[in-house]
C-alpha cells in the first residue's frame, strides 16, 4: 500500500492563507455593492447630512420649490459640487412659473408674501422698500417689490422703472440668505400706467396712515402700475408708535405680530373697511399677500424716525447690503471720470456734495428771506474743509477733486460753484434724460454720491442721509451736514 506524507502546515503559511481569504471576500462585497448602486447611494445621503440642505434655510420647501437635483457620476463629483448652481433663495422657488397677467395664480400656496406702496421721490420709494423687506423677514414673508412709479419729482411720463434694474438683488439675497421677490416674476408688468386693457385684479389692503386722517395714503401711480383695484382697512391701534390720533409712525414688531402667517396677533378678528377701492369692492385685507398702504413711517419704537440713526435696524438689515447694479455703477464711474476728465477706471478719491434747494423753501420758517433760509456755498465749502483734514488725517489721503449736485436752477449759484473749482455732472448737456429716461438724472448722482471718499449733505434731505450712510459704511469715508432755515444756522 503506498502512503502519502501528510505535513501540517506551519502557523505563518495559516495566516497568510486567512489574509487572502479576507481579501478575496472583501473584494468581491465591493464588486458586488458597486454593481447594485448601494455604494453610490450612500455616498450621496452621507453628502446631503453635511451639506445644509434647502429646510434648515428656508423652512421646508415644498416639491414645487425644492433645490435643484444633481445626480454625480462618482463621490469625488458629488464632493466638488457642495455649491448648487441655483441657491435656495433664488426667486424662482417661491413663484409658480413665468408671470402672467393676474398674480395670484403665481404665487406658491403654502407660503406668505408681504407688499407696500410708497410715496415720494426716489430716494423716499428705497427707504420705504427696504422697510418693506425688513418687515418680512421678521414676518416671515416673503417680500414682493413693486416697480419705482412716478409721484414727486418724476413725471408720470417716466413711466416705471423695476427696482432690480437699479440694486443687485442677486447681492442682496446671498447676503440675507432669503427670497426677494419683484412684482414682475409674478405679474406682467403693464406696458403704461392705467392701461385699460390689463387684467385688472382687486386685492384687500391695511392703511397705516395717521388716525386723524380718514384715508389712505394714496396709491398714486402704484395701483395703477400693476392694475390692481385695492381697498384698505385701517391697522389696529396698538400698532401706532403712540395714542396720538396725529401718530403717523407705527412699530415694526406689532405690526410683524399683526400680519404673522401662524397664529397672528389679532387671530380672525375684524376691523372696520377705511375705503372701498376704486371700483366699488371692498375687500378685508389679503392674508395670503399682505398688502400695506406705505411703510414710509415704521420702527422699532426706540426713535420717531430710525433712518437718522446709524442703528437703524432697516438700514443695517438691509440697506446697506443693497449694491447698485454694475450697469448703474458703470453709468456712474463713466459719468464722474468726464467730470475729471480721466478714465471710468482711474477715478480719483473724491468728495461729493449734495446740496438740497428746492422744494424745501416750504420749510423757511423762520426766516421770508430765501437766501437767509438756504445754507450759502460758503458753509458747505468750509465743512468740505474740515473733511479733507479729516481724510489726511484718517486715510492719509489728499483729496482735492470735488463734485457736487443740485436742484438749484440760479445760473448766480453755479457761477459760484465754478468760482469754486467744483465739478459737476450737467445732464441737459450730457443728454441724460434723452439716452436713458428721466429716472436716470438723479439716480447717477446718487450713484456718484456712493463712490466717494467723503460726503457732504444738506439737513434733512433723506437723499443726503442714504448717500452719506454709504460713504461711511461702504467706504469707511467721512461725512457731514449742513444746517439751514436762517442764516449762519450751520455756524460753528
Amino acid at each position: 500500500m503506498l502512503f502519502m506524507s501528510r505535513r501540517r502546515l506551519s502557523g505563518t503559511a495559516v495566516f497568510i492563507l486567512n489574509t487572502l481569504s479576507i481579501v478575496v471576500l472583501l473584494y468581491v462585497s465591493l464588486y458586488v455593492l458597486k454593481k447594485t448602486g448601494v455604494f453610490r447611494q450612500q455616498s450621496e445621503e452621507t453628502l446631503s447630512d453635511e451639506i445644509c440642505p434647502a429646510s434648515c434655510l428656508n423652512d421646508d420647501l415644498t416639491a414645487e420649490s425644492t433645490a435643484v437635483e444633481t445626480t454625480p457620476t462618482s463621490y469625488y463629483s458629488a464632493v466638488e459640487a457642495t455649491q448648487p448652481t441655483v441657491k435656495p433663495w433664488d426667486s424662482s422657488y417661491y413663484v409658480r412659473g413665468t408671470p402672467g397677467p393676474n398674480f395670484r395664480d403665481n404665487l406658491l400656496k403654502d407660503k406668505s408674501y408681504l407688499t407696500a406702496w410708497c410715496l415720494g421721490g426716489f430716494t423716499n420709494l428705497f427707504m420705504c422698500q427696504v422697510n418693506m423687506i425688513y418687515l418680512g423677514i421678521i414676518s416671515d414673508r416673503i417680500p414682493v417689490l413693486p416697480p419705482f412709479s412716478p409721484s414727486h419729482h418724476i413725471s408720470d411720463e417716466a413711466g416705471i422703472l423695476a427696482f432690480g434694474d437699479v440694486f443687485n438683488l442677486t447681492h442682496l439675497r446671498d447676503v440675507l440668505q432669503s427670497p426677494v421677490i419683484e412684482w414682475s416674476d409674478i405679474k406682467t408688468p403693464l406696458k403704461k400706467l392705467g392701461d385699460p386693457s390689463a387684467s385688472w385684479e382687486t386685492i384687500g389692503c391695511w392703511s397705516v396712515r395717521s388716525r386723524d386722517v380718514g384715508e389712505p395714503s394714496p396709491d398714486y401711480n402704484f395701483a395703477r402700475s400693476l392694475a390692481l383695484d385695492a381697498s384698505y382697512t385701517r391697522v389696529p391701534d396698538q400698532m401706532y408708535r403712540s395714542s396720538d390720533l396725529d401718530e403717523g409712525h407705527t412699530n415694526f414688531w406689532n405690526l410683524a405680530s399683526l400680519i404673522y402667517p401662524v397664529q397672528p396677533a389679532f387671530g380672525d378678528q375684524t376691523f372696520p373697511l377705511l375705503k372701498a377701492s376704486g371700483k366699488g369692492e371692498r375687500e378685508p385685507p389679503d392674508r395670503h399677500l399682505t398688502c400695506i398702504d406705505t411703510l414710509y413711517y415704521v420702527g422699532s419704537g426706540a426713535d420717531s424716525f430710525e433712518w437718522f440713526r446709524p442703528w437703524s435696524p432697516a438700514w443695517r438689515t438691509v440697506g446697506k447690503h443693497l449694491r447698485f447694479t454694475d450697469h448703474m455703477e458703470k453709468l456712474g464711474k463713466e459719468h464722474a471720470s468726464r467730470v475729471f476728465d480721466v478714465a471710468p477706471n482711474e477715478l480719483p478719491p473724491f468728495i461729493a456734495v449734495h446740496v438740497r434747494h428746492g422744494d424745501f423753501k416750504g420749510n423757511c420758517w423762520a426766516t421770508d428771506v430765501i437766501k437767509e433760509c438756504y445754507a450759502d456755498l460758503a458753509a458747505f465749502a468750509r465743512r468740505v474743509e474740515e473733511m479733507q483734514a479729516e481724510l489726511r488725517e484718517k486715510l492719509g489721503l489728499d483729496v482735492i477733486h470735488v463734485i457736487i449736485s443740485s436742484d438749484e436752477k440760479d445760473e448766480e449759484f453755479w457761477e459760484e460753484v465754478d468760482d469754486l473749482g467744483w465739478g459737476y455732472v450737467d445732464h441737459e448737456q450730457e443728454g441724460t434724460i434723452k439716452m436713458y429716461g428721466e429716472w436716470y438724472g438723479p439716480i447717477i448722482d446718487i450713484v456718484i454720491h456712493s463712490l466717494a471718499v467723503g460726503f457732504v449733505g444738506t439737513d434733512g434731505s433723506t437723499l443726503s442721509l442714504v448717500s452719506h450712510r454709504r460713504v461711511e459704511d461702504w467706504n469707511n469715508g467721512v461725512t457731514r451736514m449742513v444746517k439751514w432755515g436762517y442764516a449762519g444756522a450751520d455756524n460753528h
